[in-house]
């Protein structure tokens, strides 16, 4: 299983911010380079692409790491499966302690919680992932960090996931 190299992305000047009052886009395609979504983040909040090709997104003082990326998975079911191994780059020794129903841009998806350890350090992690489809493409943005990171942003990522559309090209 391989992620997408994911387009640029636009970056912005650390500060404090939580709110999206003011949106910068992001764009994400597909594996296949065949569709692409869009999300909307805070103006204040940095990007970046990693080596493996993944978007990070970085929420000044929000305790919370972000990873958003394009999957080849057929399906969220078979990505929720994997969800160990496809966020063994951030969190090791991922052990699911809830999934649940979600839906993202109209369509039906899923929210794996669960803890482990930090893959850089070892420290002890909590992560949200978030697998969903848009245009039959499978996407996965994992939320992570030590403490409550994860959970006590979970209303800003709700926000960040209720942005997500299909790009128009």
């Amino acid at each position: 299983m391989r992620t997408s190299l994911l387009v640029p992305v636009f970056a912005a000047i650390c500060s404090v911010a939580y709110a999206v009052d003011a949106t910068v886009p992001l764009t994400v395609s597909s594996a296949d380079k065949k569709a692409s979504i869009t999300l909307q983040l805070g103006e204040k909040w940095k990007t970046s692409v990693s080596k493996d090709g993944r978007t990070e997104i970085d929420i000044p003082m929000s305790g919370v790491h972000i990873e958003i990326s394009a999957l080849s998975q057929s399906s969220v079911e078979e990505a929720e499966k994997q969800a160990a191994e496809l966020i063994k780059g951030y969190v090791t020794k991922f052990k699911v302690t809830e999934t649940k129903a979600i839906t993202v841009a109209g369509a039906p998806g899923k929210q794996v919680t669960g803890s482990g350890e930090e893959a850089d350090d070892g420290d002890p992690s909590n992560a949200d992932v978030y697998f969903f489809s848009v245009d039959g493409k499978v996407f996965m943005l994992c939320a992570h960090g030590e403490g409550d990171g994860s959970v006590k942003n979970r209303p800003l990522i709700a926000t960040l996931l209720a942005s997500v559309k299909k790009a128009s090209h």
